[in-house]
């Protein structure tokens, strides 16, 4: 039997030190010197004790899941990797175990490391002098302008439709596929692979799945996700503060259902009409008694050209109905025909819309 050398953390962040020490612990019983170097860490910073237990609820998760395949395969990936101990940083603890660990179930805000090719130039720009068809990529950044929609095809075979003015980062590695939503929407068509899983970060949110279809939308303080089929994890800190100690508390969605995490307030799981929620693919969007002032955020979301609300008279007005995205002069005077508002130009270039009489 071979006996693992002691432990040591120096230099490791409390995440990263917290990952090394769950996988001795579960490896067995420790060392005199490594329960020892263990205790003295956990009293040097109550930071240290926060990541122990956010990697403990991790291990948690994948230890004792529910009765559900898409669980079952989840932890079996996570778990079955354990290269050969390294020297270095990781010496003498399972590395691959950790990080993978850490990383599908969303310990932290920044734990999603996407290598120096993340911040490589947009692959679809890079040209060759030849007439093989271009590789799928499996990293770099891919955007949409306002009023664009976009369609990119990664390496595995999943399919990432971008909405208007939308960023993901890509950093695909050999045990997990991971992506930054950056701003906007995107909708993740996710190529089935029971091996590695498919991670999206969005804020301080992230969504773990296998293979499956569905949306995130960031907004400024605000992340939404929407299952249209299979089933995914979806981790958010259980405070919504900005203190990234917070423990990480996972939800699993299941088709037709929608997540909304908004900073300040307790996170909202509630069922959707998912064709409705994806109309934009064909460039509309739907409202049902939405407000004006809402339904014209929305569609101004998609054109240069603004349109403004003036007050709360005509804010407040309720509109449903389908809409085409990108022409916002026809949204105003379809709404002027809908509701008492009365539309009018303005020198810089924009729509006023205000109720009648005012």
């Amino acid at each position: 039997m071979n006996t693992p050398r002691p432990l040591s953390v120096r230099g490791m962040t409390p995440d990263e030190a917290a990952a090394a020490w769950i996988v001795r612990v579960e490896d067995g019983p420790l060392s005199a010197a490594d329960q020892c170097a263990f205790d003295e860490w956990k009293v040097e910073s109550p930071a240290n004790v926060a990541a122990y237990e956010r990697a403990e609820a991790a291990w948690n998760l994948y230890e004792n899941p529910p009765s559900d395949p898409v669980m079952d395969a989840m932890r079996a990936s996570a778990l079955a990797i354990r290269p050969k101990p390294r020297r270095g940083l990781w010496a003498g603890v399972g590395v691959g175990l950790a990080a993978s660990l850490l990383a599908a179930v969303a310990l932290g805000t920044g734990l999603l490391s996407f290598g120096p090719q993340a911040d490589a130039p947009q692959l679809a720009a890079q040209s060759a002098p030849t007439a093989a068809a271009p590789k799928a990529p499996d990293a770099g950044e891919f955007a949409t302008a306002k009023g664009e929609r976009r369609t990119v095809r990664l390496a595995d075979g999943t399919s990432v439709t971008l909405n208007t003015d939308s960023a993901i980062r890509v950093g695909y590695v050999a045990e997990r596929r991971l992506v930054r939503l950056l701003r906007g929407q995107a909708l993740f068509e996710v190529a089935k692979d029971p091996h590695r899983p498919f991670v999206v970060q969005a804020g301080t949110n992230q969504v773990t799945a296998l293979g499956t279809v569905f949306e995130v939308r960031l907004d400024a303080n605000r992340m939404q996700v929407t299952l249209v089929e299979g089933k995914v994890v979806v981790d958010e800190p259980d405070d919504q503060s900005a203190d990234s100690s917070a423990v990480m508390v996972p939800t699993v969605l299941t088709p037709g259902q929608t997540l909304v995490a908004a900073e300040g307030i307790k996170p909202v799981l509630a069922k959707v009409d998912v064709a409705q929620a994806l109309r934009w693919r064909d460039g509309f969007v739907e409202f049902s008694d939405t407000s004006l002032a809402d339904a014209v955020a929305e569609m101004n979301r998609y054109s240069g050209k603004q349109i403004v609300v003036q007050g709360p008279a005509a804010g407040n007005l309720r509109v449903s109905g389908v809409f085409r995205t990108g022409n916002p002069e026809r949204f105003a005077a379809i709404v002027g025909e809908l509701l008492p508002v009365r539309q009018r130009d303005l020198s810089d270039g924009r729509v006023e819309l205000s109720a009648e009489g005012r």
